[in-house]
């Protein structure tokens, strides 16, 4: 059965209209021609598509099951074709992005829900590294677009845009410092244990720099676990320890020598120096502006 979709079509058209006739009007053809088409539709399915015994074709049953089938196909048809046609249209059908796990929070998982629902012919690679390791892909080209936290060196090499302020907070297990976690003293600083994001080396409050120990750790979920298990302290994103906060597994550090009333970090968007964004990553740099904190 080698069927035709024009076919298809014609016939649909003669149940619509309701006549021969009046389907060779609305497709202007003549009536011998759409006779023929319907005819030749018959012989491949083996079975009659109208009962003719009446002054008007009427749908045998399964000739009704027939164009339940014949407009969803044509509907699938009409579906491809509008399809293909945006995939014409658009200048871009892959994106590569970058995004440091610390700072990939709800909102910017947020954004690229609504990347997936605005974009959906383009297919989006996403990689998630260290910002160190992300400007490295960046700058070499195995990446479109990176966002994390990034230093002056490594805005200076790309373009660059300041995004949202990353939420933070400095976190141990409960029982750590033997649980003297509100009220930290400066005298405390030499027998703390820093768990520090790579390449990390930034420090809202001075003193803490002291520490004599820092173990840089790539994953921020085992930064979570070995907090968990007593092996030190971290600066953490809010929402990365929210559910240990609330779980009771980690505790907030109050430092008596901190300034501060919040902390948190600044992120940035790099992409290629002296290149212009196409349309999706505008799109994605105007979205991920817009949030303030995370």
């Amino acid at each position: 059965m080698k069927l035709q979709l024009d076919n298809l079509s014609v016939f649909i058209t003669v149940v619509e209209q309701g006549s021969f006739s009046a389907a060779a009007r609305a497709l202007n053809k003549s009536q011998a021609a759409i006779s023929i088409v319907i005819q030749n539709l018959e012989i491949d399915f083996g079975f009659d598509l109208f009962d003719r015994s009446n002054k008007y074709p009427e749908l045998t049953a399964k000739g009704e099951l027939t164009l339940k089938n014949a407009k969803l196909l044509m509907a699938q048809c009409q579906g491809f074709i509008t399809q293909s046609q945006l995939i014409y249209a658009s200048d871009t059908v892959k994106i590569r992005i970058g995004i440091d796990p610390l700072v990939c929070g709800p909102e910017v998982m947020a954004v690229l829900c609504q990347f997936a629902q605005t974009f959906p012919l383009v297919d989006l690679y996403i990689m998630q590294k260290n910002s160190a390791a992300l400007h490295t892909h960046l700058i070499t080209d195995k990446l479109d677009f990176a966002i994390g936290l990034f230093s002056s060196r490594d805005t200076s090499d790309c373009e660059s845009v300041t995004a949202f302020h990353m939420l933070s907070s400095w976190v141990a297990a409960p029982d750590y410092l033997d649980g003297n976690y509100n009220n930290v003293e400066l005298i405390d600083i030499a027998k703390l244990r820093l768990l520090s994001p790579v390449a990390f080396s930034r420090f809202d409050i001075d003193e803490l720099s002291l520490i004599p120990q820092v173990w840089h750790v790539e994953d921020i979920h085992t930064i979570l676990s070995l907090c968990r298990n007593n092996f030190g302290i971290s600066n953490l994103p809010n929402f990365a320890c929210k559910v240990d906060l609330e779980l009771g597994k980690l505790n907030k550090i109050y430092f008596s020598f901190d300034q501060l009333n919040d902390h948190y970090w600044v992120t940035s968007i790099l992409w290629h120096k002296n290149k212009s964004l196409n349309q999706q990553l505008k799109w994605l740099r105007d979205e991920i502006v817009k949030i303030e904190n995370v």
